[in-house]
């Protein structure tokens, strides 16, 4: 499981530019919001998605994303 936080940027933005994304392994959600909490100082004159990755790969499985 991650904590992933995505650097929102508009469809013209995208043309030029990747996101900025910090991928961060947790064990669980409560970790995952105990890490954001920490982090959301770092962020907060811009604009990001917060998200739980879910990933099932070594399963053969899709992943499932969970918004914060």
């Amino acid at each position: 499981m991650y904590l992933e936080i995505i650097e929102d940027l508009t469809e013209e933005e995208l043309l030029t530019k990747q996101p900025q994304v910090i991928r961060i392994e947790v064990n669980d959600k409560d970790e995952a919001l105990e890490k954001l909490k920490m982090l959301e100082p770092l962020f907060a004159n811009r604009k990001y998605r917060k998200q739980l990755h879910y990933c099932y790969h070594d399963e053969n499985k899709p992943c499932r994303i969970e918004e914060l």
